[in-house]
């Protein structure tokens, strides 16, 4: 593949996935403490982000299977296009203080927000076989963007558009929204081959039985799961802290620190996947989330909030990345679109389930109950790294 255009290819595609991890910055700052408000009881606040995953999920397949039919960037754009209406919707229900509607629109982003997580394949078009990894590591990386200016565009946004709080948030994403339906305008992904369009596709029984995709799966879906379960509670464990609660700037700058932590990694992930090896990196990321529940066990100072959230934001860069990199050994061409909307069918499933839980077993049992669930997940992680690890020493043996 020419490299201008591999590589102009991945950094319009790192450029978007930056702007889309953008939005859901702006969304998790907000979007639990608009729950609460809005909702019966502070036990709903996690609902409307529980939609989104919820839709989220069930956008993955139809939007992998739409991308191959119609191409990856016209794919993108009609999925952008439903996120368009539903961040106009909630800005409606924030003005109606409208509690279901505003679920309506969180729900519709959510489309898009599934769509979006296709970015990180869509660069493996993109890119020659040498460079693969490396590509989804550097797409993953363009949130780092989001780090910088998602909490920063938050606190404007908290009440730009008066006197609909919060309103101007959303309205943020629409706009950013519509810059990545521009930038995908100018990319040149190479279609699918004529080997993905018509060639043998195993059962996904045959394919989901075998122990790469099995610890593949695993690693994405319960480092995201974990990420998003404990990043969703700490910032109504914040804003609701029973002795000294924490204004919008601090949790901005926790949520800073946490996607720092999830994506600045991103710019060498690739080369330490490469020297390391995918199934250690999972292994260190899986490592790297159990600190961070002990520092959020040890105590619940600014910094300590901080901590936490960059090293499970660190750990969920580690599974996740390396988990769609050793996801791509374990299918065909033709099997491209197939496994790939059911990897994130399941990652975004765990998502969804996670940020329901979340708000259940803070609102019951506490932000240290939301840490304390998460172990036994990591230990699973760590189990099945040492399986694979197993099976493919006996292999060689």
């Amino acid at each position: 593949m020419n490299i201008t255009r591999e590589s102009k290819n991945v950094g319009l595609l790192a450029f978007c996935q930056a702007l889309g991890q953008t939005q859901m910055v702006l969304v998790f700052s907000v979007s639990s403490i608009i729950g609460a408000s809005l909702g019966p009881n502070p036990g709903w606040a996690t609902v409307p982000i529980t939609i989104q995953f919820v839709l989220m999920t069930a956008s993955t397949v139809p939007a992998a299977l739409w991308m191959k039919k119609v191409g990856r960037a016209n794919g993108f754009i009609t999925f952008l296009v439903i996120g368009c209406i539903g961040a106009s919707l909630m800005v409606y229900a924030l003005y109606l203080q409208h509690f279901w509607l505003f679920c309506l629109g969180s729900g519709m982003f959510g489309s898009s927000a599934g769509a979006n997580q296709q970015l990180r394949f869509a660069a493996v078009d993109a890119a020659s076989d040498d460079f693969r990894k490396r590509a989804v590591s550097l797409v993953i990386a363009g949130g780092v963007f989001a780090g910088l200016v998602g909490p920063t565009l938050s606190s404007y946004g908290y009440d730009a558009i008066s006197p609909i709080l919060y309103g101007g948030v959303y309205a943020v994403i629409l706009v950013l929204q519509l810059i990545m339906i521009v930038l995908l305008k100018f990319t040149d992904i190479p279609p699918p081959t004529e080997q993905e369009l018509s060639g043998h596709v195993r059962p996904l029984r045959e394919i989901a039985s075998q122990p790469t995709f099995i610890v593949a799966l695993m690693s994405a879906m319960i480092g995201y799961g974990v990420m998003n379960f404990v990043m969703l509670s700490t910032p109504v464990y914040m804003h609701l802290h029973p002795s000294h609660p924490f204004g919008q700037p601090d949790i901005n700058n926790v949520i800073m620190w946490h996607v720092l932590g999830m994506f600045a990694p991103g710019l060498v992930t690739g080369w330490l996947i490469r020297k390391y090896g995918d199934v250690n990196i999972i292994l260190a990321g899986a490592v790297i989330s159990v600190v961070c529940l002990i520092v959020n066990f040890s105590g619940d100072s600014l910094w300590h909030l901080r901590i936490g959230m960059a090293l499970v934001g660190l750990g969920w860069n580690f599974m996740f990345t390396a988990g769609t990199t050793l996801l791509l050994s374990s299918y065909t061409p033709a099997e491209k679109a197939k496994v790939q909307g059911i990897n994130d069918l399941f990652v975004f499933g765990t998502v969804a389930t996670c940020s329901l839980l979340a708000g259940v077993v803070y609102n019951a049992l506490g932000f240290f109950a939301v840490n304390l669930a998460s172990a036994p997940l990591l230990i699973a992680v760590v189990i099945a790294v040492f399986w694979l690890q197993m099976r493919r020493r006996a292999a060689l043996a």
